[in-house]
């Protein structure tokens, strides 16, 4: 056995042996074997400090996710990101004007030209009216315009350097949308056809960025969106959702109408593409066209079945009345009504906003307690609604020159109110009452209303009840009411305890109003009343045969049970028989 270096060593007879080392341990040569192995057997031995970790991890420095990074930073991220999406925008309109030019036979020996007519749809979809020959067209095709959209809503909070706090997400907010601006308006300045975009149109690029931007940025878990959450009531954070609820359900149900009427009139639009289109290549043209104004369409849809309508050049098209005229050749405009007056399709459209204004009013019912709570959450949630879709058909009418079809799309002055009053009515009907027996109208009528009252809080009985008395006697009489109160419960709880103590009878209490369902209460109450003649009979026995008082059994024999007091009876203590 090795031996390991004592130092200096105390011994006590009735101490075990501690060993003291007079210099610093070292590290024992592992190579060599441990410095002490022991035995149950051997005495103890100091074999050193023990060599825990043979390679200490690497100290490393961590930088915690939640440190704000510097706002230079997330200026230059901002800007990267609005010059990345206004790039991908314009790459995006002239490769798609590249492949039509490239499938189409008549559309001549330039690339360029084709190129530069992808730059100018490009504008377009920025709603820049742009100049085409002798007619300017500010008809924005929409589903150009939800790419860039669409892009700037995904990436305002994904990156590297991400704001902190609602100062870098305002700058970062401002930053994106000017610079996707200043590319936009470089680019079709200077790389569309020439004299195509006017020059003072060129701030709704910016305009658009800014808006969809911000609506990134509220988002996840912004700082702003933090803010509203707190500062905002509850009866408005369920308005905008069922503001959101609404308008995407009127969006769904004009993109069902629009489905409806081009399944209708599959015919008719297959004949216009024939003759608009003669060859498959025309055909693909004037499809890419059609999707293009697609989301046009859905909108014009939703004016439909609204009521308000809407106008193509001097037709107007309404479930009310309908005046036609003879349209372009566009296949898309095939599913328009084809018969002026009214028709009982049309009039059944108009059910279709009032079940909107119920799928709006959900949200408020469900999270909202108070009935006028949820009334103004409805109220606000058919506003917005309104506000909402009229932005949308203010963004997606527009015209061809100053003609015949210089109007187009639903007019915004008459759709928002319109669907404000139908939306926001139903919804502040179905708030109003959804529960309205139930359901308080203010929160002051919860607290007015009558309290339930326990059957276990013990109550107070008339020789208990203190004398009117004010001041320090009313105090006095308040802490002997609660005595008295702690008292009887304690004693009650006593009496049910079911371990009895020695040398005291059970007495009986005041009998509760319990219900018992079926068999099992007759059954039971039929046994306690058996066992009540018995004890009744025994003790008569016993008075008559003059045998031990109660008060001298033994404190083990049994005691025979009482019959039961009938329900509502109350019962009084009686003193232990002698």
């Amino acid at each position: 056995m090795g031996t390991a270096d004592p130092g200096l060593i105390l011994e006590s007879p009735a101490a075990p042996r501690v060993s003291i080392p007079d210099r610093p341990p070292t590290v024992p040569d592992l190579r060599s074997g441990p410095a002490c192995l022991a035995r149950a057997a051997d005495p103890a031995c100091d074999s050193g400090p023990v060599l825990r970790e043979m390679a200490p991890d690497r100290a490393t420095a961590t930088v915690p996710d939640d440190q704000p990074s510097a706002t230079g930073l997330v200026v230059a991220a901002a800007a990267v990101r609005g010059a990345v999406v206004a790039v991908a925008g314009v790459l995006l309109t002239a490769g798609l004007a590249l492949m039509v030019w490239a499938i189409t036979p008549a559309s001549g020996p330039d690339a360029a030209a084709a190129m530069r007519g992808g730059v100018t749809a490009f504008a377009l979809a920025n709603l820049m009216p742009v100049d085409i020959g002798d007619a300017t067209l500010s008809l924005p095709p929409l589903l150009l315009t939800a790419v860039p959209v669409t892009l700037l809503v995904l990436t305002a909070r994904r990156g590297r350097f991400l704001p902190v706090g609602r100062y870098q997400e305002c700058v970062a907010v401002l930053v994106t949308a000017g610079v996707y601006g200043l590319v936009v308006a470089a680019t079709t300045r200077g790389y569309s056809t020439p004299g195509a975009v006017p020059a003072g149109w060129v701030w709704t690029a910016f305009a658009l960025a800014l808006i969809a931007t911000a609506l990134g940025m509220l988002r996840g878990d912004s700082a702003w969106s933090g803010w509203f959450v707190r500062t905002l009531p509850g009866w408005a954070r369920s308005g905008a959702r069922g503001a959101l609820v609404g308008s995407s359900a009127l969006i769904g149900a004009g993109a069902l109408v629009l489905s409806c009427g081009l399944i209708l009139r599959f015919g008719i639009a297959v004949d216009i593409a024939a003759a608009a289109a003669p060859s498959w290549l025309d055909g693909l043209g004037m499809t890419l066209l059609g999707l293009a104004y697609l989301p046009n369409a859905v909108v014009a849809a939703v004016g439909f079945l609204s009521g308000v309508g809407f106008e193509f050049g001097p037709g107007t098209y309404s479930p009310l009345a309908t005046s036609t005229v003879d349209l372009p050749g566009v296949p898309l405009l095939a599913a328009a009504p084809q018969h002026s007056g009214r028709t009982l399709l049309g009039l059944a459209c108009l059910i279709l906003p009032l079940a909107v204004g119920y799928l709006v009013a959900r949200p408020a019912v469900g999270r909202l307690v108070t009935r006028a709570d949820r009334v103004a959450a409805a109220a606000l949630a058919g506003v917005l609604t309104g506000t909402l879709l009229a932005a949308a058909a203010l963004v997606a009418g527009g015209g061809v020159g100053d003609g015949r079809w210089s109007t187009m799309g639903v007019p915004a002055w008459l759709f928002g109110p319109v669907l404000a009053v139908e939306v926001g009515g139903v919804a502040c009907l179905v708030a109003a009452v959804t529960g309205w027996r139930t359901v308080p109208w203010r929160v002051r009528d919860i607290a007015a209303g009558p309290q339930p009252s326990t059957a276990a809080e013990p109550t107070v009985d008339a020789e208990d009840a203190p004398p009117a008395a004010s001041g320090r006697d009313a105090d006095t009489g308040a802490a002997k009411i609660r005595e008295r109160r702690t008292r009887r419960v304690k004693r009650t709880s006593d009496r049910s305890d079911p371990v009895r103590k020695p040398g005291r009878r059970p007495r009986r209490t005041a009998a509760n109003s319990t219900t018992e369902e079926g068999a099992t209460a007759t059954a039971g109450a039929t046994a306690a009343m058996a066992a009540g003649a018995a004890a009744a009979a025994a003790t008569t026995a016993v008075t008559a045969t003059g045998a031990e008082p109660d008060s001298a059994r033994d404190d083990d024999a049994p005691v025979p049970a009482e019959p039961p007091t009938p329900d509502g009876a109350a019962t009084v203590d009686e003193p232990d028989r002698a």
